[in-house]
């Protein structure tokens, strides 16, 4: 495989900020995106079955953690102790709604990546590669928005010496751990 996709608990057990935390989730995500990218390039000769398995239990923990982080500390801390912009209330339950769709594509992609890596046929490597392609183009949209909205509002609230008073939270495994 040519990119190491990061170790999300290991780097995250060091932030000890939201916007680190979050820096750190975007900049996992962003290598991430770039592996599938790289897959779906190669598509369908160059790619290695290992390194589809190794992406599709790669991608449970860090999108879980990314939600995570977003829905138990960020969203909250925006809506409860931030003085809001006109319409940022919708754009926040826009973000929890797509959160669920992105969970249930990352599922079928995994699912997509377990079978091509495990050599069923299926899907074709044209579909593998549109797959893939939606996932991460979705992803690096929520990444440019995160990082232009969401970190400079983190890092003006640092400022001001808001507290978003973080709870140490473990960071889920993914996959089942027993299955390719």
């Amino acid at each position: 495989m040519d990119m190491k996709v990061p170790d999300w608990e290991g780097r995250t057990a060091e932030a000890d900020t939201a916007f680190d935390r979050l820096a750190c989730a975007l900049s996992d995500q962003a290598v991430l995106c770039h592996a599938l990218e790289s897959v779906a390039d190669r598509l369908p000769g160059g790619v290695m079955s290992a390194e589809c398995l190794h992406l599709r239990r790669a991608i449970p923990p860090i999108l879980t953690a990314v939600h995570r982080l977003e829905e138990e500390i960020i969203l909250p801390f925006m809506t409860e102790r931030w003085r809001m912009p006109s319409g940022l209330a919708e754009i926040l339950d826009q973000i929890r709604y797509e959160q669920i769709e992105e969970e249930c594509y990352a599922e079928e992609l995994c699912d997509a990546l377990r079978a091509y890596g495990t050599g069923l046929g299926k899907p074709s490597p044209e579909t593998l590669g549109y797959m893939l392609r939606a996932y991460f183009d979705c992803a690096r949209r929520r990444i440019r928005f995160d990082c232009n909205v969401l970190l400079p509002m983190l890092s003006a609230a640092s400022l001001a010496g808001k507290s978003l008073g973080l709870p140490n939270h473990s960071v889920p495994s993914g996959g089942s751990g027993s299955e390719p």
